[in-house]
Protein backbone atom coordinates (compact mmCIF):
# COMPACT_ATOMS: atom_id res chain seq x y z
CA UNK A 1 0.00 0.00 0.00
CA UNK A 2 1.12 3.31 -1.35
CA UNK A 3 2.09 5.54 2.11
CA UNK A 4 1.07 8.95 2.66
CA UNK A 5 3.12 11.42 3.25
CA UNK A 6 2.09 14.85 2.65
CA UNK A 7 4.68 16.96 0.77
CA UNK A 8 5.00 20.50 2.02
CA UNK A 9 6.20 23.40 0.71
CA UNK A 10 7.08 26.11 2.93
CA UNK A 11 8.43 29.60 0.85
CA UNK A 12 10.57 32.08 1.97
CA UNK A 13 8.14 35.20 3.52
CA UNK A 14 9.23 37.14 0.33
CA UNK A 15 8.86 34.44 -2.09
CA UNK A 16 5.44 33.75 -2.37
CA UNK A 17 4.35 37.55 -3.24
CA UNK A 18 3.44 39.16 1.00
CA UNK A 19 0.97 41.29 -0.70
CA UNK A 20 -2.88 41.70 0.28
CA UNK A 21 -5.47 39.79 -2.02
CA UNK A 22 -6.31 43.19 -3.49
CA UNK A 23 -2.47 43.70 -5.06
CA UNK A 24 -2.45 46.33 -2.53
CA UNK A 25 1.04 48.45 -2.22
CA UNK A 26 2.87 48.07 1.33
CA UNK A 27 4.41 50.63 3.50
CA UNK A 28 8.17 49.93 4.64
CA UNK A 29 9.44 51.42 7.82
CA UNK A 30 12.67 52.94 9.44
CA UNK A 31 12.72 49.42 11.23
CA UNK A 32 12.53 47.45 8.03
CA UNK A 33 8.80 46.25 9.28
CA UNK A 34 6.12 46.21 6.15
CA UNK A 35 3.06 46.94 7.17
CA UNK A 36 -0.14 46.26 4.85
CA UNK A 37 -1.59 49.14 3.24
CA UNK A 38 -4.85 48.22 3.83
CA UNK A 39 -4.43 47.47 7.88
CA UNK A 40 -1.67 49.43 9.62
CA UNK A 41 -2.75 47.18 12.62
CA UNK A 42 -1.02 43.79 10.46
CA UNK A 43 2.79 43.59 8.72
CA UNK A 44 4.10 41.85 5.66
CA UNK A 45 7.88 41.69 6.92
CA UNK A 46 8.47 42.28 10.78
CA UNK A 47 12.41 41.87 11.70
CA UNK A 48 11.92 38.58 13.58
CA UNK A 49 9.19 36.75 11.71
CA UNK A 50 6.57 34.36 12.95
CA UNK A 51 7.72 30.58 13.27
CA UNK A 52 6.04 27.63 14.08
CA UNK A 53 7.34 26.58 17.39
CA UNK A 54 9.99 23.91 16.82
CA UNK A 55 10.51 25.34 13.12
CA UNK A 56 9.65 24.07 9.61
CA UNK A 57 10.46 20.69 10.48
CA UNK A 58 8.24 20.48 13.55
CA UNK A 59 5.93 21.90 11.19
CA UNK A 60 5.84 19.70 8.65
CA UNK A 61 5.67 16.58 11.30
CA UNK A 62 2.47 18.05 12.65
CA UNK A 63 0.96 18.65 9.09
CA UNK A 64 1.84 14.65 8.48
CA UNK A 65 0.44 13.52 11.47
CA UNK A 66 -2.86 15.84 11.23
CA UNK A 67 -3.34 15.33 7.47
CA UNK A 68 -6.20 13.01 6.41
CA UNK A 69 -5.47 12.77 2.46
CA UNK A 70 -9.17 12.85 1.04
CA UNK A 71 -9.87 9.09 0.14
CA UNK A 72 -12.13 9.37 -2.69
CA UNK A 73 -8.56 11.05 -4.48
CA UNK A 74 -6.02 8.01 -3.18
CA UNK A 75 -7.12 5.52 -5.87
CA UNK A 76 -6.59 8.36 -8.16
CA UNK A 77 -3.09 10.05 -6.83
CA UNK A 78 -4.23 13.38 -7.37
CA UNK A 79 -1.93 16.04 -6.54
CA UNK A 80 -2.54 19.39 -5.34
CA UNK A 81 -0.94 22.70 -4.28
CA UNK A 82 -3.03 24.94 -2.07
CA UNK A 83 -2.17 28.49 -1.50
CA UNK A 84 -3.16 30.02 2.31
CA UNK A 85 -2.63 32.89 4.17
CA UNK A 86 -3.80 33.56 7.67
CA UNK A 87 -2.35 36.15 10.46
CA UNK A 88 -0.16 35.09 13.44
CA UNK A 89 -1.48 37.54 15.92
CA UNK A 90 0.57 38.55 19.13
CA UNK A 91 -0.76 35.49 20.99
CA UNK A 92 0.89 33.43 18.48
CA UNK A 93 -2.98 31.95 17.46
CA UNK A 94 -3.92 32.08 13.81
CA UNK A 95 -6.79 34.21 12.52
CA UNK A 96 -8.22 35.27 9.38
CA UNK A 97 -7.33 32.02 7.38
CA UNK A 98 -8.12 32.10 3.72
CA UNK A 99 -7.74 29.94 0.88
CA UNK A 100 -6.65 31.93 -2.64
CA UNK A 101 -8.61 30.95 -5.48
CA UNK A 102 -10.91 28.62 -3.49
CA UNK A 103 -13.42 26.25 -4.97
CA UNK A 104 -14.04 24.03 -2.35
CA UNK A 105 -12.01 20.88 -3.46
CA UNK A 106 -11.48 18.05 -1.05
CA UNK A 107 -7.33 19.42 -1.01
CA UNK A 108 -8.98 22.93 -0.14
CA UNK A 109 -11.33 21.72 2.66
CA UNK A 110 -8.23 19.48 4.22
CA UNK A 111 -6.13 22.73 4.79
CA UNK A 112 -8.41 24.62 5.96
CA UNK A 113 -9.26 22.17 8.74
CA UNK A 114 -5.57 21.35 9.11
CA UNK A 115 -5.15 25.32 9.46
CA UNK A 116 -7.97 26.02 12.01
CA UNK A 117 -6.51 23.13 14.22
CA UNK A 118 -3.01 24.09 14.03
CA UNK A 119 -1.16 25.08 17.41
CA UNK A 120 -0.24 28.46 17.94
CA UNK A 121 3.04 29.73 16.46
CA UNK A 122 5.98 32.27 17.62
CA UNK A 123 4.59 35.75 17.35
CA UNK A 124 6.37 38.12 14.89
CA UNK A 125 8.56 41.64 16.37
CA UNK A 126 9.21 44.91 14.82
CA UNK A 127 11.55 46.79 16.60
CA UNK A 128 11.12 43.95 19.66
CA UNK A 129 7.47 44.30 20.06
CA UNK A 130 4.99 42.07 19.61
CA UNK A 131 3.17 42.39 16.15
CA UNK A 132 0.29 40.95 14.21
CA UNK A 133 1.80 39.26 10.85
CA UNK A 134 0.10 37.79 7.91
CA UNK A 135 1.73 34.87 6.42
CA UNK A 136 1.35 33.24 2.98
CA UNK A 137 1.64 29.27 2.88
CA UNK A 138 1.66 26.79 -0.28
CA UNK A 139 0.79 23.49 0.96
CA UNK A 140 1.31 20.53 -1.43
CA UNK A 141 -0.81 17.55 -1.52
CA UNK A 142 0.78 14.19 -3.21
CA UNK A 143 1.34 10.80 -2.03
CA UNK A 144 5.03 8.88 -2.38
Amino acid sequence: MKLLIPCFLLISVLGFSQETEKRGTIKIEKSNCVRLENNDSIYAFVDQMPEYRGGQDSLLLWFSKNLKYPKILVEESAKATVFASFIVLKDGSISDIKIFKANNSPFEIEALRLLNMMPDWIPGRCSGTLADVKINLPIKFGLK
